[in-house]
C-alpha cells in the first residue's frame, strides 16, 4: 500500500502533470477573457474565475509544485534561488486564497457635505425582507445569475412558526439598454405561493412588495448594502483638467474619516495612485458625478495582501538570485557560451480666412494690459493693383506656396497652439498630425505640412476644390460620386447643395458596435474625421493660439472664439492683427516679401509670452519637438535596422553553409553600425521623454518603439559576439518600428490619463515591455534555428551554430520570462496602489499571465521524454510568441478592460496573420525532418 501511494505521489508530482495542468490553466484563462468581452465580467467569473473547479485547478498546480520541490531535493542540492522562486508561488497562492474567500469589494458614493457609512457590495444578492409587528426582518444570499450562467437555487428560511421558501424560476434578460434584467422567483409560506419578478436594482432601495397570507414581504435583487464601523465625510471633490480641455488631468476627494467608537476624526486626500487605508478597508478614487459634486470610491477589504506581497518579494529576489547562482541553469548556459568564445555582457535596462489685402506700413496697437505690439498697417487696395489668387490659378497658388513660403512656414510652425486635449505644442506638430490624418502622407503636393496648413487656412475656397482627403472604399467613392480610381477626394466633393453626402451613412455606422462595422462603415467614419479636420483648418477653429487676456482660465482661443469671448477693445485689436497677418501672407506669396508677415507673427508670439503664463513650454522643448517632427527618427531607423540585420544574417549564413569561419571584418563593421543605430534610437527616446514630459511607453506606439529599442539593446549589449543573435535583434527592432508606423497606431505625443501619472509607469511598463523585446528575439532565433534544421546535412558547422543559437535562445527566454513575470506582479502592486486591488482578471493582466504560463511550459519541456531537443525548443519558441502578440495587440484591439487607454476601436484580424500562421506550420514541418540533434552538454 505504501508503495502504491508512493507511486501515485511520484506520478502526480511529475513534469508531465505540471505541463498538462498549466495548459488547462492557460486555456481556461484565455477562454474567460473572451467570455468577459462578449458576455460581461459577471459571466466570466460565474463560468470560470469564481468556480470551484478553477479553485481546484489552482490547488492541484500548487500541490504539484510542492511535490516537485520535494522530489527535486532542491534544498539538499543547495539550489536556494530556484527553491525561493518556486516557493513564492505557494505563498502567493495562499494570499490569493485568503483574498478569494475572506476579502470583498464594493462601492461607496458620497456627495459633498454628506457623511456615509455604507457601501454597496460588488457581489449580487437576493434580499428578503419581512415585516412583523412593525419590525423588519432581513435575510439574504448570493446569486450567480448572468446572461451566460444561471445558477438555480431553492432556499428554505425559518420564519415565524414555519419556513419561507424561495426558489429560482427563470432569468429574464434586459431587452434593451433602457430596461432591467429580471429574476423570476417563487416564494411560498405555508399554503401561500407567489411568483415574483424582481428587477436588478443594484442596491438603490427599490423593493418589490407582496403579501403571503397576513404577512408582508419585499424582495430586492442586486448589490447588498454593507454598514461600516465608521463614516466618511466628503468635504470637497476636486477635478483638474488639462489646460483648455475637458480631459481630466487628475481628480481627488478631500474626506474626513469619522470613527465615533474611537473618538477619531481624521482628514485624508484620496486620488489616483493614492489610496486611503483605514480599519482594514481600502478606499480608492474610482469615478465621480457628472456635476462634479460627488465622488465614487471603490472599497476593498483584503486580508490576503500581506502574504501576497511577501510572495511577490520572494519571487523577485529568487529570480535575481537565479541569474548569479553557479548551480543555476542560466549560469550553466553562460558558461557553455564562454566555452564557445562568446562573451556575455551585463544587460543595460534604461530603467480665419479674409479677402487678400496689402500691408505697406507699420503701426502699434495696445493690447490688454497696456503693452504695445508692433504689426503691419493694412490698407485695402483693388484687385487691379494686386491680383487675387482664385480657383482658376490654384496651380500657381500651390507653386508660389512651394517656392516662396518655406522659410516663413517654418517660422510659423514655432508658434505655440493648444490642442483640444489641452496640450501646448508647436503649430508644426498640429500641422503634421492634421495633414497626415487627411492625406495619409508626410508631404502632399510637394508642400510641407506647415505650408499646406497655411495655404488651406488662408485660401480655403481654393483648397476646398483640391483632392487631398484620402479615401479607399470603392462603395464610398460611388456614394460621393467620384471615379473608383481616385485615391483622394476634395472637400467640396462631400457636399451637394449644402447637404453633407455622408450624414445618413455616418449615423448608421455610429449606431453599430465597433466589432460589427465593416470596411465601408469604418471608411465612412475615417473620411468623416478627415473632412472635419479640414473644416477646422478652413475655418481657423483649430488655430487656438490666443491665451486668455484676463488669465482667468487656461483655455486658449481660436480667432472666432476670441471674438466671441473677449471684450470689445481686445476684439478690435485682435481683428487688426489677424487682418494684418493674412494680408501680409498674401503679400509674401505675390511679392516674395515676408517682412510684414514676420512682424505680425512676432506680435502673436509676444501675446503668447505676455498672457501664456506658466503654460508655455521651454523654448528648447519646442525646438526639440519640431526636430522630432521633421527628422522622424524612429521611422527613419526602420530600414537601416532591417537591412543591417538581413545583411549580417546573409554573411553569417553563407559562411556557415561554406563550412568556414565567419568573416570578422564585415561582421564587426555591421555590429558597429547597429550599435550606432541603437545609440540614435536611445537619443530619440530620451528626446521624446523630455518633450512629452513622461516616459515614452504610455501608449501603443510608444511601447512599440520601446520594444524595438529593447531588441536592439539585447543584441548589441547582451549577445554582441553572436552575430546571428545580433542580426536577429536588429531585424526584430526594424520590424517593430515598421509595425509602429503602419498607421493604426497614433504617434502623436499626448497627455497622460490620470491613472498613468505614477512612478509605477516607469517601473512596471518599462520592465514588462522590455521583456517583449527579449521574447521577440526568441521568436527570431527560433525561426533561424528551424531554417538551419532544414539545411542540416554533413556540415558540422551548422550543428555547432544550432547549439549556439539554442543556448542564446534559452538564455534570452529566461531573461524575457523573468522580466515578464516580475513586471506583471509589479503591475499588481501598481494596481493595488491605484485601483485598490492587485489582481482583478483584467484581460491585459490575464493574457500577460497566460504568456508567463506558456513560456514556463517551453522552458520546462526539456524535462519531458524527448523534450530536451533544440528542434523542440526552437519550434515552441516560435509558437509561444503568438501569446505575446495576443497580449500586446489582441487584448488592446479586440478585448475591453482597464488597459483600454492604450488602444482604439477593434480592428479586423489582418489577412497576413493567416499566412503568417500557415508559414510557421510549414517551417516547423520542414525542419522536423532533421530534428535529431542532441542538446548542448552543460
Amino acid at each position: 500500500m505504501k508503495n502504491v501511494l508512493n507511486n501515485i505521489f511520484k506520478g502526480f508530482c511529475s513534469f508531465q502533470v505540471s505541463i498538462v495542468l498549466m495548459i488547462i490553466y492557460a486555456s481556461a484563462c484565455g477562454v474567460a477573457t473572451f467570455v468577459e468581452n462578449d458576455y460581461g465580467t459577471p459571466s466570466a467569473r460565474a463560468l470560470i474565475y469564481d468556480t470551484q473547479w478553477f479553485d481546484l485547478l489552482h490547488f492541484l498546480i500548487i500541490l504539484n509544485l510542492i511535490g516537485l520541490m520535494v522530489l527535486s531535493r532542491a534544498l539538499q542540492r543547495k539550489k536556494y534561488a530556484s527553491l525561493l522562486f518556486h516557493a513564492s508561488f505557494v505563498v502567493i497562492f495562499v494570499g490569493a486564497a485568503i483574498t478569494r474567500y475572506y476579502g470583498f469589494e464594493g462601492v461607496m458614493h458620497i456627495r459633498e457635505g454628506e457623511s456615509v457609512n455604507t457601501m454597496k457590495s460588488q457581489e449580487e444578492f437576493l434580499t428578503i425582507l419581512a415585516k412583523v409587528d412593525d419590525k423588519v426582518y432581513r435575510a439574504f444570499f448570493p446569486t450567480t445569475i448572468t446572461p451566460l450562467v444561471q445558477e438555480s437555487f431553492d432556499h428554505s428560511l425559518p420564519f415565524m412558526d414555519g419556513s419561507l421558501n424561495v426558489k429560482f424560476v427563470d432569468y429574464l434578460p434586459a431587452k434593451d439598454k433602457m430596461s432591467f434584467d429580471f429574476l423570476k422567483v417563487e416564494v411560498s409560506y405555508k399554503d401561500n405561493v407567489e411568483t415574483i419578478e424582481v428587477p436588478k436594482d443594484g442596491g438603490n432601495g427599490n423593493l418589490v412588495r407582496f403579501e403571503l397570507g397576513e404577512h408582508k414581504f419585499a424582495l430586492e435583487w442586486g448589490a447588498r448594502i454593507i454598514t461600516l464601523p465608521f463614516a466618511i465625510r466628503l468635504d470637497d471633490f476636486i477635478l483638474d483638467r488639462y489646460a483648455g480641455s475637458m480631459s481630466p488631468s487628475s481628480y481627488e476627494s478631500e474626506v474626513v474619516v469619522i470613527d465615533d467608537a474611537n473618538n477619531i476624526e481624521e482628514p485624508h486626500r484620496i486620488y489616483m495612485n493614492n489610496v486611503l487605508d483605514y480599519g482594514g478597508f481600502r478606499f480608492f478614487q474610482s469615478s465621480y458625478d457628472q456635476d462634479e459634486l460627488g465622488t465614487i470610491l471603490s472599497v476593498n477589504r483584503d486580508p490576503g495582501k500581506i502574504p501576497t506581497y511577501i510572495g511577490y518579494a520572494m519571487l523577485t529576489i529568487g529570480l535575481l538570485w537565479a541569474f548569479f547562482a553557479k548551480n543555476g541553469r542560466f549560469y550553466k548556459l553562460g558558461r557553455y557560451l564562454k566555452a564557445q568564445n562568446l562573451a556575455i555582457a551585463a544587460l543595460f535596462i534604461a530603467s480665419i480666412s479674409s479677402t487678400p489685402i496689402y500691408a505697406n506700413e507699420q503701426e502699434k496697437i495696445d493690447m490688454h494690459g497696456g503693452k504695445s505690439v508692433e504689426i503691419p498697417k493694412a490698407d485695402e487696395i483693388t484687385n487691379e493693383e494686386m491680383p487675387e489668387i482664385t480657383s482658376e490659378n490654384v496651380l500657381d497658388l500651390i507653386k508660389n506656396l512651394k517656392e516662396k513660403s518655406k522659410d516663413h512656414a517654418n517660422s510659423f510652425g514655432e508658434l505655440l497652439i493648444q490642442d483640444f486635449g489641452g496640450r501646448i505644442k508647436p503649430l508644426d506638430t498640429m500641422a503634421m498630425e492634421y495633414m497626415h490624418k487627411m492625406t495619409k502622407k508626410n508631404e502632399f503636393l510637394g508642400l510641407s505640412n506647415m505650408q499646406l496648413f497655411l495655404g488651406m487656412m488662408t485660401y480655403p475656397n481654393e483648397f476646398k476644390k483640391v483632392k487631398m482627403i484620402s479615401i479607399s472604399s470603392p462603395k464610398l467613392k460611388q456614394v460621393i460620386g467620384v471615379d473608383e480610381s481616385e485615391k483622394y477626394i476634395a472637400f467640396d466633393d462631400a457636399f451637394v447643395n449644402g447637404q453633407y453626402k455622408l450624414i445618413n451613412y455616418l449615423e448608421e455606422a455610429n449606431r453599430k458596435k465597433p466589432s460589427m462595422r465593416d470596411k465601408f462603415d469604418k471608411d465612412v467614419i475615417a473620411v468623416d474625421e478627415r473632412i472635419n479636420v479640414a473644416f477646422l483648418i478652413y475655418t481657423a477653429q483649430s488655430l487656438r493660439i490666443i491665451p486668455d487676456f484676463n488669465k482667468e482660465s487656461t483655455t486658449w482661443y481660436a480667432p472666432t472664439e476670441a471674438m466671441a469671448t473677449f471684450k470689445q477693445e481686445d476684439r478690435d485689436h485682435l481683428h487688426k492683427l489677424f487682418q494684418a497677418y493674412f494680408a501680409s501672407f498674401n503679400q509674401g506669396l505675390v511679392e516674395d516679401n515676408w517682412e510684414n508677415a514676420t512682424l505680425a507673427l512676432s506680435a502673436f508670439k509676444q501675446i503668447q509670452a505676455q498672457f501664456g503664463g506658466e503654460l508655455l513650454p521651454e523654448a528648447k522643448r519646442v525646438q526639440l519637438e519640431i526636430f522630432l517632427n521633421h527628422y522622424n527618427i524612429f521611422d527613419n531607423l526602420t530600414l537601416f535596422y532591417i537591412l543591417a540585420g538581413v545583411i549580417l544574417f546573409i554573411v553569417v549564413l553563407i559562411q556557415i553553409l561554406r563550412d568556414k569561419n565567419v568573416v570578422i571584418l564585415p561582421s564587426k563593421l555591421i555590429h558597429l553600425f547597429i550599435l550606432l543605430l541603437v545609440i540614435i534610437h536611445t537619443i530619440g527616446l530620451g528626446v521624446r521623454w523630455y518633450v512629452g514630459e513622461h516616459a515614452p511607453w504610455s501608449n501603443a506606439y510608444e511601447s512599440m518603439i520601446y520594444v524595438a529599442w529593447a531588441s536592439g539593446i539585447a543584441g548589441v549589449v547582451f549577445f554582441r559576439k553572436s552575430y546571428l543573435a545580433l542580426a536577429a535583434s536588429s531585424f526584430l527592432a526594424g520590424i517593430c518600428l515598421f509595425v509602429a508606423h503602419l498607421g493604426f497606431m497614433d504617434p502623436q505625443i499626448g497627455n497622460l490619463v490620470p491613472v498613468l501619472k505614477s512612478y509605477w509607469l516607469n517601473i512596471h511598463v518599462s520592465i514588462i515591455t522590455a521583456s517583449y523585446g527579449f521574447l521577440g528575439l526568441c521568436f527570431i532565433l527560433g525561426a533561424i534555428s528551424l531554417l538551419l534544421f532544414i539545411f542540416r546535412g554533413k556540415n558540422p558547422q551548422i550543428d555547432k551554430t544550432l547549439l549556439t543559437i539554442h543556448t542564446i535562445n534559452e538564455m534570452s527566454m529566461i531573461l524575457g520570462l523573468a522580466m515578464l513575470t516580475v513586471g506583471n506582479f509589479l503591475g499588481g502592486v501598481w494596481a493595488n496602489e491605484s485601483w485598490g486591488r492587485y489582481w482583478g482578471w483584467d484581460p491585459k493582466e490575464t493574457w500577460a499571465l497566460i504568456s508567463i504560463v506558456v513560456y514556463a511550459i517551453v522552458l520546462h519541456v526539456r524535462f519531458l521524454p524527448k523534450g530536451d531537443n533544440p528542434f523542440v525548443f526552437a519550434a515552441l519558441s516560435v509558437i509561444a510568441f503568438y501569446s505575446i502578440l495576443m497580449t500586446y495587440f489582441g487584448v488592446n484591439y479586440y478585448l475591453s478592460g482597464l488597459h483600454s487607454y492604450a488602444a482604439g476601436d477593434p480592428l479586423p484580424i489582418p489577412t497576413f496573420l493567416y499566412y503568417f500562421v500557415a508559414g510557421t506550420i510549414l517551417l516547423i514541418i520542414l525542419a522536423g525532418r532533421k530534428r535529431d540533434l542532441l542538446p548542448p552538454k552543460l
